[in-house]
């Protein structure tokens, strides 16, 4: 019960609260040695209305039996209720396998937005009635999607066994609570994992009441993989919507939009002209302050900083430093390291002259590493190598994942960014490539990203994915205000606006099916939040004013559900 309270008070539930204010209860069942009181403090810090525990005394039907004392105790409230006290529900447990319990949260209540989604669409489609984490909904006539595959060996063969299995028990159930027969070879889909969000009426939580004194004397009382009253029950809650023609829809991972950041300040307008940065002065603690509150409140995830090492020094590293300090832009971040042959190396041939210069760097990157805001993946900050084939590089980098659990970190995720000017298919042969944990296509434009997440492979190249690939998209490049006359060049800002949309929309409805990318680390990277001379600029001008935030924000905000699985998974 701790270990769930925990998980699910890492999520921005108080975040919910101001676009869109909502009570909510929380039903608990924990082992009778557990700090409830502990727990039940925390969730009401959360923002919880009432926190209600329920002791474990038997463990018998694991989590399913004791779901229904949960529900017996909702359906008392919703009775001395004047009003509908609940309009719907979500159903999470522990789940013995860490990995799917995070994905599966992820899905379901990893940001405001998602919340915000299923809450909106349970109180509006009214043909929609219950909503699954995506790739998790198993569907006798199709299968499943690539997560639940991922996680057991799922076909549509072993879905049919998961339902034949405990067919006897269903027909049962359902000739208790309906007193019809249930037709063996109709077409049930349900919930892997059995956590979900549901309507409360379409869930028919008075039908199941009716027969808990049935069910009280079948529950199993030693761990069944499956076959026993609690699996039939749990591939009951998704058959009673679906033979009511009431659909299980899925919703994927919370997009985590990236903007790039250009660390300049104004004195680099001696070096790339007057109007390289704007009209603002970086250095100032306010003008940070305002950037980061704007790019949460369009939902970015965080902000990438570009990062230049020459010669054992950073260079344009004012900006960044002076975060550390003062914590603004407070909100979270990773580094970019634009890399150039010669930071690779360095000018003694011996192995301990390198070694010394990849230490020095490393030592000034560790305190970003182990700030609050930094990004991380499974606990590893993640740093990201532009032009990163190289020479040494994948020496390096191995001294550096040497170096992190010696400095107290769990590791590094490194990601390999590719681009134009350094394109996979010059460097794939290169060693360096097996020393990252990730790709990035820099500064992939629309059609390259509406075209990778068709094909499920990166556009520009011939390689296949490797482990894990990010997508992004420009913000506005080309549009550019410092050269007006040359308008001909110009995105018409319409015709951008629905680019954009489909290039955020897209590839979050494709991650079930890209068996590659574990759903908790959909990053997608927007080059760029200020890039001024290049025009690339997410952040207010004079002449777009707050048009792209909002596009972002209107985007995260009408996340896509899957609805239809036979056309999305395929037959």
């Amino acid at each position: 019960a701790k270990q769930l309270a925990d998980n699910f008070t890492a999520y921005p539930w108080l975040n919910i609260q101001p676009p869109e204010p909502f009570k909510f209860d929380v039903f608990i069942s924990h082992q009778t040695s557990v700090d409830f009181a502990g727990i039940k403090s925390t969730l009401e810090c959360l923002g919880a209305n009432e926190v209600f525990g329920f002791p474990i005394l038997v463990n018998q039907g694991y989590d399913i039996k004791q779901f229904y004392e949960q529900l017996q105790s909702t359906e008392r409230l919703m009775e001395n209720s004047s009003s509908s006290r609940y309009q719907s529900f979500l159903k999470i447990h522990t789940k013995s396998k860490s990995s799917w319990r995070r994905k599966v949260l992820e899905s379901l209540c990893g940001s405001p937005r998602n919340v915000l989604t299923a809450l909106r669409t349970l109180g509006s489609a009214q043909n929609i009635g219950m909503i699954g984490p995506q790739g998790y909904v198993a569907q006798r006539s199709i299968g499943s999607g690539a997560s639940l595959s991922n996680q057991i060996n799922t076909t549509r063969y072993t879905i049919e066994k998961m339902f034949m299995r405990n067919i006897k028990y269903m027909q049962l159930m359902y000739s208790e609570i309906y007193h019809k027969t249930l037709d063996s070879e109709s077409d049930f889909a349900f919930c892997a994992g059995t956590m979900f969000w549901s309507r409360y009426e379409d869930f028919q939580v008075g039908a199941w009441m009716r027969i808990m004194p049935w069910l009280s004397g079948r529950w199993s009382t030693k761990y069944e993989r499956d076959g026993q009253i609690e699996h039939a029950a749990e591939r009951m809650f998704g058959v009673i919507p679906f033979l009511n023609n009431v659909t299980i829809a899925e919703i994927g991972a919370p997009l985590r939009p990236i903007g790039i950041y250009q660390p300049p300040y104004h004195e680099m307008q001696e070096i790339r002209g007057k109007d390289y940065t704007g009209y603002y002065d970086m250095t100032d603690v306010n003008t940070r302050r305002k950037q980061g509150e704007m790019a949460k409140a369009a939902g970015l995830h965080g902000l990438i900083y570009n990062h230049y090492w020459v010669l054992n020094n950073t260079l344009q590293g004012e900006v960044p430093e002076l975060m550390l300090r003062d914590g603004y832009p407070d909100i979270p971040f990773m580094f970019c390291w634009v890399l150039f042959k010669e930071e690779t190396t360095s000018s003694s041939s011996e192995s301990s002259g390198r070694e010394q210069a990849w230490k020095i760097h490393f030592n000034y990157l560790l305190p970003f590493f182990k700030h609050r805001n930094y990004i991380n993946v499974g606990g590893k900050p993640v740093f990201v190598i532009k032009m990163a084939n190289q020479n040494n590089i994948d020496a390096m980098l191995r001294f550096w994942r040497q170096l992190a659990p010696k400095s107290g970190l769990k590791g590094l995720f490194f990601v390999f960014s590719f681009s134009e000017e350094s394109p996979f298919s010059n460097v794939q042969q290169n060693p360096a490539y097996q020393s990252y944990d990730a790709t990035l296509q820099f500064q992939a434009n629309v059609e390259d990203v509406l075209r990778d997440v068709r094909l499920g492979e990166s556009s520009s190249t011939s390689h296949k994915r490797f482990k894990t690939q990010f997508w992004g998209t420009f913000s506005s490049q080309g549009n550019s205000l410092l050269h007006d006359s040359d308008y001909k060049h110009r995105t018409p800002l319409y015709q951008f606006e629905h680019d954009l949309r489909l290039s955020l929309q897209l590839p979050l409805t494709h991650l079930a099916v890209t068996k590659s990318l574990p759903l908790y680390n959909n990053f997608f990277f927007i080059p760029a939040w200020n890039d001024w001379y290049n025009q690339s600029v997410m952040e207010q001008s004079d002449k777009q004013g707050f048009a792209y935030l909002s596009i972002i924000k209107d985007a995260l905000e009408n996340l896509p559900l899957v609805t239809d699985r036979k056309q999305f998974y395929g037959n």
